[in-house]
């Protein structure tokens, strides 16, 4: 699987670029990394969403991926992906997420 990124400054958040690298979120296998970086495509490809919803989507996302692949709740993949939502969050002008808040 890979990672589409519409915007070359997410790049910075660890995301697939255009040259094909890979995702990486801390997982323990690279199926549980192609789970979240599935959660997060259908997420940022949303567009017109404020925060609240985007924080929603997310929540309800981490909890399907966390019914196969638990260790998504370990502090790295936790971090890694606020990491590329706070890039996501950036690029639509939207203030960044604590990692020491997040709670889900």
């Amino acid at each position: 699987m890979t990672f589409q990124i519409p915007r070359a400054d997410w790049v910075s958040a660890r995301l697939i670029t255009e040259r094909g690298e890979y995702a990486q979120f801390q997982m323990y296998t690279r199926e549980g990394n192609d789970a979240v970086a599935e959660m997060l495509n259908g997420i940022f490809a949303r567009e017109g969403l404020l925060p609240l919803h985007y924080k929603t989507l997310l929540i309800e996302g981490v909890e399907r991926v966390r019914k196969v692949h638990p260790e998504i709740h370990d502090t790295e993949p936790e971090w890694a992906i606020v990491d590329a939502v706070n890039a996501f969050f950036a690029t639509q002008g939207f203030a960044p997420i604590d990692r020491d808040a997040v709670a889900w």
